[in-house]
């Protein structure tokens, strides 16, 4: 307007501006293709363009893009349970082991993903698809909050659709669509959390607030750095609470010209609505406050443990008595993760961060909007950033920073894009030769579209390449086998996927092993692994899914939740003693010699994708207090 006033339409009218957008650029891409329409023939040009017109008109719409994430889920359940190559990684055979021993909370972590593969399980069986099913519905659901956190501060469905597909197309967001871990769920709970704070302290609804406590409770039965969320979003009021409070106290009876100025509105619902969401969060988390009572607290100790600390569980590395020391490659290499893991899409988020920061065109609604979504998420990445000048953090523990910055990402395809197609516009009415505007090409290109088609082309290579990748990975071991071919195959050509597929052809063949002693000795063998992970994997997949026991805190490792189970615990399992097993883990021998009478090495499982992982057939278990006897290679005795 004239006078630098500015208008802020409703979601109702947005959603037909999205439309109308949405066949503008339709219409311009048809109009833009239409000089070139000669080349492919006039009626194959036509088709196509009727069909990206078809395309951009209905899934850059609200329902187009529902009726996508319902596919998109619904082909991830069927790819899981017809179509993946993929066994269960460590971590996700490990939590099923939890879902067979069900309690109020682990050593690790807190019950959550163990009781959601509990209810899955129980349905589907004890399959991978069983272990798996939840996770394409909780990232479907991801998607969603983050496209409706997006459409009410931006209020642009467009923009809402390109921050849903974003973070769609990310390949980190990709794999926990299809894979069990703590990450899933955890992603929900966060983007959720973000969503019902904006509802809460803009909208002012109370229920908000009250479910945003229960909600955050539940997040932490999957991920204790939930906690971090709340941070963020009392960060994210402070910083935005005159935009918070100027938008909604125009509306609100209770809004005085005293508390709009204190940045605040009717303390009195606030209150009660809060006070109810601190009982919902409390009783949410309360398995696991009692479980750790109970037990001495060992998550403590067990996080402590991660950052080397006095009271861990792991070997103390900072300390008075230690001194500080400190590797300059735990931050870098954290970085580099962070950018690797995102992508191009992390470009986007900044450049959608710059937009609300110095646009002065940006309405008041969608500014205040686009902070508040960037310090709900800065914490828990600034923590771990401090974090890797003590230890050296896990890349995918902040990535719950960029679920709330995925609406900055779509604000900044939505309105670049938009520039950018008028600039191409513009460049192709200029007369020929046309003057060179764009990075690689003669066209016209921006920061914001060059990101933007990084990120699709990440995107698409990823979701056709993950199905392809273990196939791919066959046919080079096979080249590499052949004497004609191996030339031709040059060594990055191979694969690593046994972390990935080895599963069943270890749990095969530790059954055979476990066979052959029974025939040989005529008593029962057992299973021990040095690894939780490995020992998990063996308890899915053998046959018979035994008991397998975990040994790395006998064996100087890290404790583990076998530890917490009275039935896979070593200690307490004296008819395990005399008997022969099947042991896995630790190339040095020596390890094992002292609990056996006699130990002969068996070399790596089939399928084993460790090199310092190999089997062992134990004779005469003497526990781990015993006195061997004899220990016997492949190549010599050790005596």
């Amino acid at each position: 307007m004239s006078n630098g006033q500015t208008t802020t339409p409703s979601p109702d009218m947005d959603g037909a501006a999205g439309a109308d957008g949405a066949a503008g650029v339709a219409g311009d891409a048809r109009r833009l293709d239409g000089r070139r329409s000669g080349m492919l023939g006039g009626q194959v040009g036509s088709l196509l363009n009727c069909f990206l017109g078809f395309f951009l008109n209905y899934f850059l719409t609200w329902r187009g893009m529902v009726i996508g994430l319902c596919v998109m889920t619904a082909a991830r359940l069927i790819y899981l349970a017809w179509l993946c190559p993929y066994t269960l990684v460590e971590d996700e055979a490990f939590y099923w082991e939890w879902s067979r021993r069900l309690e109020l909370s682990y050593y690790t972590k807190g019950p959550g993903i163990a009781w959601t593969i509990a209810a899955t399980a129980g349905i589907f069986g004890d399959t991978e698809f069983g272990v798996r099913a939840a996770s394409p519905v909780m990232s479907g659901l991801t998607a969603l909050c983050i496209a409706v956190l997006t459409r009410k501060i931006t209020r642009s469905v467009r923009a809402a659709v390109c921050a849903a597909l974003a973070f769609v197309l990310v390949p980190l967001f990709q794999v926990l669509g299809l894979l069990m871990t703590i990450d899933g769920p955890y992603a929900l709970c966060w983007s959720l959390a973000a969503l019902l704070a904006w509802m809460g302290l803009k909208e002012r609804k109370g229920w908000a607030l009250a479910l945003l406590g229960f909600v955050l409770g539940v997040g932490f039965l999957y991920k204790y750095t939930i906690l971090l969320a709340v941070l963020g979003i009392v960060a994210a009021w402070w910083f935005t609470r005159d935009g918070l409070v100027a938008g909604s106290a125009a509306g609100s009876a209770a809004g005085s010209a005293a508390s709009r100025g204190r940045g605040m509105v009717n303390f009195g619902w606030i209150a009660l609505s809060l006070a109810l969401g601190l009982v919902l969060f409390g009783a949410a988390v309360s398995p696991v406050i009692v479980w750790n009572v109970r037990e001495g607290w060992p998550t403590v100790a067990h996080l402590l443990g991660h950052l080397g600390l006095a009271g861990g569980d792991t070997q103390v590395t900072q300390s008075a008595s230690k001194g500080y020391h400190y590797d300059p490659m735990w931050t870098l290499s954290f970085i580099g993760t962070q950018i690797g893991m995102i992508g191009p899409v992390l470009a986007l988020m900044v450049l959608g961060l710059l937009r609300v920061r110095r646009e002065e065109t940006m309405g008041s609604h969608v500014r205040t909007g686009g902070i508040f979504c960037f310090w709900v998420g800065a914490p828990l990445l600034a923590f771990y950033l401090l974090v890797s000048f003590v230890a050296e953090p896990e890349g995918n523990w902040a990535l719950a920073t960029y679920l709330t910055w995925f609406p900055l990402a779509g604000l900044a395809i939505d309105r670049g894009m938009k520039e950018w197609k008028a600039k191409l516009v513009a460049w192709r009415a200029l007369p020929k030769p046309r003057p060179r505007q764009g990075f690689f090409v003669r066209r016209p290109e921006t920061v914001t579209q060059v990101m933007w088609y990084a990120t699709i082309v990440v995107g698409l290579v990823t979701l056709v390449g993950m199905p392809l990748l273990v196939p791919l990975a066959r046919l080079g071991e096979i080249a590499g086998k052949n004497d004609t071919t191996r030339k031709f195959v040059p060594d990055w050509a191979y694969i690593p996927t046994g972390r990935f597929t080895g599963g069943r052809e270890m749990g095969a063949h530790a059954d055979r092993l476990m066979r052959e002693l029974y025939t040989e000795t005529g008593r029962d063998p057992f299973v021990m692994a040095m690894h939780y992970g490995r020992a998990a994997q063996l308890a899915f997949y053998m046959p018979s899914k035994p008991v397998v026991y975990c040994v790395s805190s006998l064996v100087g490792g890290r404790k583990t939740q076998y530890d917490y189970w009275d039935d896979t615990n070593v200690r307490l399992q004296s008819k395990l003693l005399d008997r022969p097993a099947v042991v896995i883990g630790s190339a040095d021998p020596m390890v094992w010699q002292p609990h056996f009478e006699q130990l002969k090495l068996v070399g790596k499982l089939d399928g084993e994708g460790k090199r310092n992982r190999p089997a062992y057939l134990g004779y005469g278990f003497r526990g781990f207090d015993g006195v061997p006897r004899r220990v016997v290679g492949e190549q010599e005795d050790y005596r």
